[in-house]
């Protein structure tokens, strides 16, 4: 693989699931807490050290150019055109003539928590050698266009990185969705398909999979939490969060723990009258500690509770709870109740989704737990 890395981000489409916000202006160009998206974008691509940003332009192409440059972002950066928005591949392909080496394409209607994130899924882009790496998270998303992949089905390669295989259908294990974040390598564009006298838009998952017949292609799961803005009610509630998190000073995480059937662990809280909803079925988690990183404040609680080290977590959400910032994480359990070791609380058991309505179990985690699996009727 080339060493260098460039960056494109796909900025053509009319971004229709934005009415009202995209009349008079791209979606690339819209403003979320005083910052353009594609700025954003631009950040984000930057932090993991390309030497090049292509800018895929279509609709208000003169809007994005002007913006873009009328600032200095540090970075070189180019545009292209796409003349029709026929999906991913196809502004891959709008931008074939100026990918002169290994690339990334990020969509700007994403923004990742933790920019180490996607240095991480640099690193075992570059040290794997696949024909790409797709970037996903356990926030489910609810664009129907965005794939979801499921860990039953794939292969654990080391922590948080997964062989990458077509869409299953037997829904076992963790839950993983496509961010819009996919590292590819130059040969890629070799395959891309032919878009003469096509009208409607192509399919990038039938893309993707005719690469991975090339190679053994990647799924990297993000450990922070990627926020997906592709209509206005995820604008304002980006918004809303990031100001109510801002307020907050005491910290706590959480964690959905999955097995490869899909069922979750929980704890059985005492029945002790001087702790907080005794008798309740709870996820394991607790309090950050100085110094302490949420992702390493779960892994410790974890072990702390079940003498078991989980290696893979995914942020999933950030909430307030009783003015307390949380962190919810989910993550793979390999290992039975036997071999499990319960060291807080009068039991733990592994339930699966449509037993959870039946349970007593504590109101933030059965908020979690709402959000990840679905809603359910008390």
């Amino acid at each position: 693989m080339n060493s260098e890395l460039i960056g494109i981000i796909p900025a053509a489409g009319r971004g229709t699931r934005m009415a009202g916000l995209t009349t008079e202006l791209p979606k690339a160009l819209i403003e979320i807490e005083g910052q353009a998206l594609i700025a954003r974008a631009i950040e984000s691509l930057k932090s993991v050290g390309v030497s090049k940003i292509v800018v895929v332009t279509g609709y208000r192409a003169e809007m994005v150019r002007d913006f873009v440059s009328a600032r200095d972002f540090g970075v070189e950066i180019d545009f292209a055109f796409q003349e029709q928005q026929l999906g991913l591949a196809h502004a891959i392909a709008s931008a074939g003539d100026r990918i002169t080496s290994d690339f990334v394409v990020l969509c700007p209607d994403n923004i990742f928590s933790d920019s180490r994130d996607l240095q991480e899924a640099k690193r075992c882009f570059r040290s794997s050698g696949p024909p790409f790496l797709m970037v996903a998270t356990v926030n489910p998303t609810h664009q129907r266009d965005r794939a979801k992949y499921f860990s039953g089905a794939l292969r654990n390669v080391t922590p948080h990185v997964y062989e990458y295989n077509r869409i299953d259908d037997r829904e076992l294990g963790l839950a993983m969705n496509s961010t819009g974040c996919t590292f590819f390598a130059r040969e890629a564009l070799r395959l891309l398909p032919s878009f003469d006298n096509l009208t409607a838009e192509h399919k990038f998952e039938d893309y993707i999979s005719r690469l991975a017949e090339a190679g053994h292609p990647l799924i990297y799961l993000l450990r922070g939490m990627r926020y997906d803005l592709s209509a206005p009610a995820d604008v304002s509630s980006y918004i809303a969060l990031q100001q109510e998190l801002r307020n907050t000073t005491a910290q706590g995480v959480s964690a959905i723990l999955m097995d490869a059937a899909g069922r979750i662990l929980l704890q059985h809280r005492d029945d002790n009258p001087n702790i907080r909803y005794p008798g309740h079925w709870a996820l394991f988690g607790g309090s950050i500690e100085d110094g302490e990183s949420p992702y390493a404040a779960t892994q410790r609680e974890i072990l702390e509770e079940t003498g078991y080290n989980v290696e893979t977590l995914g942020l999933f959400r950030e909430f307030v709870q009783n003015n307390k910032r949380e962190f919810a994480f989910v993550g793979e359990i390999n290992a039975s109740l036997a071999e499990l070791s319960l060291n807080e609380g009068q039991g733990m058991d592994f339930v699966s989704p449509k037993e959870l309505r039946k349970l007593l179990i504590r109101p933030d985690d059965k908020q979690t737990l709402k959000a990840y699996v679905g809603e359910w009727d008390d």
